[in-house]
């Protein structure tokens, strides 16, 4: 084996192994759905206390990224502070979980 051989071939298997490694890092993912303009979405960890609020934007559509893997509670809050009903998800890592 010549040497400029082994170092591509070095380099190849070094490369290889750090996607690999960075797939298997991944441990979030995302809900996105649509509401009422003005509406507010709450995600709750049902485990692990995780939990962000963001307002539905004017085009009706919302998107929350980076969550972590698990299960959680998604509460829909109307303008006049009412909420609907509850819906249970899983997100799982690397996945997007679409509401509505």
């Amino acid at each position: 084996m010549t040497p400029k051989f082994r170092s591509i071939a070095i380099a190849a298997s070094l490369l290889l192994g750090a996607s690999a490694v960075a797939q298997a890092q991944s441990t979030s993912g995302n809900i996105a759905g649509e509401a009422v303009t003005g509406e507010t979405i709450v995600v709750e960890g049902v485990d692990n206390g995780f939990r962000r609020e963001v307002r539905v934007d004017q085009d009706g559509k919302y998107a929350i990224r980076r969550i972590p893997t698990g299960v959680y509670v998604v509460t829909r809050t109307r303008a006049d502070g009412s909420t609907g009903q509850p819906q249970r998800i899983e997100v799982h890592a690397g996945v997007t979980v679409r509401l509505k």
